[in-house]
């Protein structure tokens, strides 16, 4: 009985375990229909990163700075100190122009202008003075011309008065003496000759004094000429009296001669024409004119008087000051042009750099139209691109770039150090340039060079590839797959920056979804899908 029992659970078990062996080989037809619509794709997760949106552009390799040296000054180059490819530094003497004729003209600019600064500082000192000497002067002038004024009136009438009495008696006494000396002398002619002659040296004396005196008046133009001749007249007039009289005591003691007789003779008609001279005065009356010279003296002396404290009362020493303090600061104008075209004479290197081209050599004619040297300034140089106008509002000072060239293995950085404030009108285009270091100077001029600028640069953005990214036909909106439970679900997205193979999602996709990059152009929203590795 037990063995039965045994045996009927035996084939019991048995026939569960094939049972189930069968149910398992042959699936349920609604499960066949759900693994048939399972569709394959592939999928990569949104990541959070860098991107970058770069800018393209080619260009070529400038020195930082070119200059081109020319003479400030004409001359014979007598000394080259460098040759291209020499090294210099901003000062360095390079060249020298031959320069006597410079040294000489600052020589002489200095001796003019130390000149000018002595007689600034005598006329600041003396300026004032010297007006107040010629008021004191024309002050004296004027009291002199008055004096003088004031002789001629008091003396003008009474000496032409006393001239014709002097004439008269000199020829009367002319006229006794030969009367005598015809009949021969007696002792009381011997003195009366003797008081002659005493009298007559007076006479003499003071017509000489006369004479003086008005040859200072019409110096100081107070008489005229003629009245200046009279009294020559009357000094000669009186000259000849005292030689006759001396003459008289020499005939009177040794006897008369013929010839003795006739020089008393002539002496007679020579006082007679004095006679008719001083009489001529009379009658003339040039007395008058010697007053209105005087006045005329007198009023100029009072003008010349007048104008000078005229100009003490302007202050005119002041101006002549302010003169003499320009003459000497054009004068150190002068000296200070001179000593810099002596220093132009030595050429210096304006700017640190690389002596590029050497134009002329020792013995040669340098001039300031003709260049003399170029230098470069290369420990930095410059990449010059030619940038479109849409392109250029995305560029902004300072902003770095690589840099690729040719002539070197890997790219080198540089900075934005100018962007063009003027387009090109015909191009459309605006210089930028980029600054570059350049130790070793493996970077030269004309090189090509291949520049990337970052324009936008976003970190932590959601990156995608771009394969995975569909747009829709009816709205014309980016959109992508992804999967979620399974299914594929569509979800539109807005598309950042693109970089390469990825673009940046701002909305949309989060890190970590499920984006479909395969098989997504046949899905549709909602599809059951099968994930396959790529």
């Amino acid at each position: 009985m037990k063995k039965s029992i045994f045996a009927i659970i035996a084939i019991v078990i048995v026939g569960i375990i094939l049972l189930r062996v069968v149910t398992k080989q042959q699936p349920d037809p609604a499960d066949v229909s759900a693994s048939v619509a399972l569709k394959p794709v592939e999928v990569v997760q949104a990541r959070l990163a860098t991107i970058e949106s770069v800018l393209e552009l080619s260009g070529t390799i400038v020195p930082n700075s070119r200059v081109t040296v020319f003479p400030e000054v004409p001359g014979r180059l007598v000394e080259m100190y460098v040759d291209e490819g020499s090294r210099v530094k901003s000062g360095d003497t390079m060249a020298v122009i031959d320069h006597d004729d410079l040294e000489l003209q600052l020589t002489q600019a200095d001796a003019a202008f130390q000149s000018a600064q002595v007689n600034y500082e005598q006329v600041k000192q003396l300026a004032e003075g010297r007006i107040k000497v010629k008021i004191d002067v024309a002050e004296a002038d004027v009291s002199s011309a008055k004096a003088a004024l004031q002789q001629v009136m008091d003396l003008a009438e009474t000496r032409a008065v006393s001239q014709i009495e002097g004439a008269e008696a000199g020829l009367t006494s002319l006229q006794a003496n030969l009367e005598k000396i015809k009949r021969g002398a007696r002792e009381e002619d011997r003195k009366q000759a003797q008081a002659t002659l005493h009298q007559a040296v007076a006479n003499f004396e003071n017509a000489q004094s006369n004479y003086e005196r008005m040859q200072k008046l019409f110096t100081d133009g107070a008489i005229s000429t003629q009245s200046l001749e009279a009294s020559q007249t009357q000094l000669d007039v009186a000259k000849a009296q005292r030689d006759i009289a001396s003459e008289q005591i020499r005939i009177i003691e040794n006897g008369a001669r013929a010839e003795d007789v006739q020089s008393l003779e002539a002496l007679v008609r020579q006082a007679e024409a004095a006679l008719k001279v001083a009489r001529a005065q009379i009658t003339t009356r040039t007395w008058e004119k010697d007053i209105t010279l005087a006045e005329a003296h007198v009023k100029k002396s009072e003008a010349n008087l007048s104008a000078a404290k005229d100009l003490e009362n302007a202050r005119s020493w002041e101006a002549e000051i302010l003169m003499a303090e320009a003459a000497m600061k054009q004068a150190e104008a002068a000296s200070s042009l001179a000593r810099e075209r002596l220093a132009d004479a030595t050429i210096v290197a304006p700017i640190s750099g690389i002596v590029a081209k050497r134009h002329l050599d020792v013995g040669g004619m340098a001039l300031p139209t003709a260049p003399l040297i170029e230098i470069v300034e290369m420990d930095s140089v410059k990449a010059v691109f030619s940038v479109i106008e849409s392109d250029l509002g995305k560029l902004n000072p300072r902003r770095h770039a690589s840099i690729r060239l040719d002539a070197l293995e890997n790219p080198v950085t540089g900075e934005i150090s100018l962007i063009g404030p003027t387009l090109d009108p015909s191009s459309r285009t605006a210089k930028i340039e980029i600054r570059i270091a350049n130790p070793g100077l493996k970077l030269k001029p004309g090189m090509f060079a291949r520049a990337t600028i970052p324009v936008e640069v976003h970190e932590n953005a959601v990156l995608i590839p771009r394969s995975s990214v569909l747009e829709d036909a009816n709205r014309g909106l980016p959109s992508v797959f992804v999967v979620t439970d399974g299914l594929g679900r569509r979800r539109t997205i807005e598309i950042g920056l693109t970089q390469g193979s990825d673009v940046e999602v701002t909305q949309g996709v989060v890190e970590g979804d499920n984006v479909v990059v395969a098989g997504q152009h046949a899905l549709t929203d909602g599809e059951n899908v099968t994930v396959v590795p790529p």
